[in-house]
């Protein structure tokens, strides 16, 4: 038999069906999706929750839930097809097939001919939520199913398709089966339970992260628990009765599915490519391809850019600084007006504004990314009268603030709900009026017990004092405080001093007495630099301001890290007036 279409392949396919044709020809094409895989479902928890799962029907189903586990996909399939012989069985990962088509099921549960096809998410959901991002119960004001949702949907779709081609006696109803934001865990320590083991696959050296399933749980139980189905047949019948469209291709699910699987089989790839907008994601794309390592995204762009393939994917439109959603300025404009490269790009045409008028916008930004040009000339621009007044409104000293922080689908312990924030580091570095720098504080807790939030919560109460300006660089550091504020206001076992804490937050977060700065705003309003191709991005504009200035580059070679010549930038570059300070 050859290749099959399977779940992972119809949603690849729906994206941009040129993406079969290079992810059959294996290792030839370079995939910057199997670089992140395994870390993906590390970070999302996919692994343990699929071993939750497994846990939870084996408790309710006892001897009669099993999982598939023949090594070659022959096998797996004949085995499945043994299984669900019997009247009531419980199956993990059954193998069906049915002509051109195979899908591997999460969980499987027969009664008869009464069918649950459960599909299981580390994507999370809130059962008391009424929106439609946050509820796949819910629909949009238009009757469709939110974005937040839709891939997840489609996939169980392809699913219960296949199953009701390959058994058309089947009376299937169709969940997913996600983590209830709103349902705090019962059980203690299921990190530990359902702990992550790497292994080799037996073909060859790859790691690969498996979670076992595990005997019992105390607390846990099917559907009396955080991870828990949710009925999605009215949705399923949504997918399958609406059409669907992709990069060349549109119609109904039925013949999209079997476009796709005509072209999963394929031996070549489309020419001319359905090169568009959706191209800017492309994984199949490496700056430097080679016959040993190509490029996708350049194979299907060399015959519309008459066979060049020494460029990046950013020196083309997709390389834009923020462009517009719709319309002209947006990127799927610009390929329909004949556009390519950025440099083409006429800045006139897009309207953008001659000069900058105050803070720079966007239009300002993209007009300096394609013309190279700016008010005073020079290396890159920079608004030293703008920057200074935005500083004349801070409060000294100056507090620099940097999180780190992690979500987890798998709670640490009982009382925690799933994806809640744990924000486990910060480093603290503040800045006097006269120039002087300081690490003032750090925090780093990697342990599971307890509420690390509010020991963090505590610790930076304190070392943040009452005076001076907080500094983040983008909205993290809000928008992570914000999560964390309500939590503490929903908690069913709140610490005693929840209400300073809450007020603590609220003090710093928008809107609050002392708001914390935004200094990727400063970024944006007041300086551009050729390398950063207009972003605001730190790991853009670091490397650029590092590029700009000798006085850091030679200040930063030395290994002074904690050293007293750190305290101290010497000299200092005034703005305006003698106290408004920059280094």
């Amino acid at each position: 038999m050859g290749k099959r279409l399977t779940k992972s392949r119809f949603s690849m396919g729906l994206s941009c069906h040129q993406k079969l044709i290079f992810e059959a020809a294996g290792e030839v094409y370079v995939d910057q999706r199997k670089t992140s895989a395994i870390l993906e479902g590390l970070a999302e928890g996919g692994f343990q929750l699929g071993a939750l799962a497994r846990t939870l029907f084996r408790q309710a189903d006892g001897l009669s839930a099993f999982e598939i586990d023949a090594e070659g996909q022959e096998e797996q399939i004949a085995q499945t097809v043994e299984a669900l012989k019997k009247e009531s069985v419980t199956l993990f990962e059954p193998t069906i097939v049915f002509d051109d088509y195979l899908v591997r099921v999460d969980v499987l549960r027969k009664r008869g001919t009464q069918i649950e096809l459960i599909e299981v998410k580390s994507k999370s959901f809130n059962s008391k939520s009424d929106k439609p991002d946050k509820n796949p119960l819910y629909w949009t004001k238009d009757g469709d199913i939110h974005s937040a949702f839709l891939d997840s949907v489609r996939d169980l779709a392809f699913q219960y398709w296949v199953l009701r081609q390959a058994y058309p006696a089947w009376n299937i109803q169709c969940y997913l089966m996600m983590p209830d934001t709103s349902v705090p865990a019962r059980e203690d320590a299921l990190h530990k339970r359902l702990s992550v083991v790497f292994d080799a696959e037996s073909s060859g050296s790859d790691l690969y992260a498996k979670v076992d399933a595990v005997e019992e749980l105390s607390e846990e139980r099917l559907d009396d628990c955080f991870l828990t189905r949710i009925p999605m047949d009215q949705q399923v019948k949504h997918v399958l009765n609406d059409r669907l469209a992709a990069p060349a291709i549109s119609g109904d699910f039925a013949s999209v599915t079997e476009k796709l699987a005509a072209m999963n089989t394929a031996e070549l790839s489309m020419r001319p490519a359905p090169v568009g907008a959706h191209c800017k994601s492309c994984e199949f794309y490496t700056p430097s391809p080679s016959e040993q390592a190509k490029s996708g995204f350049h194979e299907c762009w060399s015959d519309r850019l008459d066979g060049a393939r020494a460029f990046q994917r950013e020196d083309m439109i997709f390389g834009l600084y923020n462009p517009a959603a719709r319309g002209s300025g947006s990127t799927a404009g610009l390929l329909e007006a004949g556009y390519h490269w950025l440099a083409d790009i006429d800045p006139d045409v897009l309207g953008l504004p001659a000069q900058p008028n105050g803070k720079l916008t966007t239009k300002d930004r993209q007009r300096m990314q394609l013309t190279g040009e700016w008010p005073g000339g020079g290396d890159y621009y920079f608004d030293r009268s703008g920057f200074a007044e935005a500083l004349d409104k801070c409060d000294w000293p100056l507090y620099f603030l940097d999180f780190e922080a992690a979500r987890s689908a798998l709670p640490f312990r009982s009382g925690m709900r799933p994806n809640s924030i744990q924000i486990f580091q910060y480093s603290l570095h503040v800045m006097e009026h006269d120039g002087q720098v300081r690490h003032a504080d750090e925090f780093l807790d990697l342990s599971v017990d307890g509420d690390v939030n509010i020991r963090m919560l505590r610790r930076l109460r304190e070392a943040l004092g009452s005076t001076g300006t907080i500094l983040r660089w983008t909205d993290y550091e809000n928008t992570v405080l914000s999560s964390v504020r309500e939590h503490l206001l929903t908690t069913d076992s709140p610490p005693e001093d929840r209400n300073q804490l809450v007020t603590f937050i609220e003090s710093i977060i928008r809107s609050g007495e002392r708001e914390m700065v935004d200094q990727a705003k400063w970024a944006q309003h007041f300086y551009f630099h050729p390398h950063s191709r207009g972003s605001n991005s730190i790991k853009l504009v670091l490397p650029a301001v590092m590029m700009s200035s000798e006085y850091l580059r030679s200040h930063y070679a030395r290994p002074i890290y904690g050293t007293e010549q750190t305290a101290i930038f010497n000299p200092v570059v005034q703005i305006a007036a003698p106290k408004q300070l920059i280094y």
